[in-house]
């Protein structure tokens, strides 16, 4: 983060939980929350819906690819280490 805040600092950034390497999804009290009828009924009834504007949802979905696809690169791999990240 501290590079981050470096490099651009007109922005803000918030850290992710599980970003000092103390978070497991298997303990975290929100992932517990969820569960297969919670999901099941989600994808049923399409619902909650989430609605974003369309400029948004673009930038974000161009940020969800990259990350699909470096991480495509790696499946069945093992840990490959520190990823380099290049481009916008």
């Amino acid at each position: 983060m501290l590079s981050l805040d470096a490099n651009v600092p007109e922005k803000t950034f918030i850290g992710a939980p599980g970003a000092d390497g103390n978070c497991n999804c298997n303990i975290c009290p929100y992932m517990a929350m969820n569960t297969l009828e919670k999901l099941y009924i989600a994808l049923r009834d399409l619902e909650p819906r989430i609605e974003i504007e369309d400029e948004i949802r673009i930038k974000a979905k161009k940020s969800l690819d990259r990350m699909l696809a470096m991480a495509s690169g790696t499946v069945g791999l093992g840990d490959l280490g520190p990823l380099k990240v290049t481009g916008d």
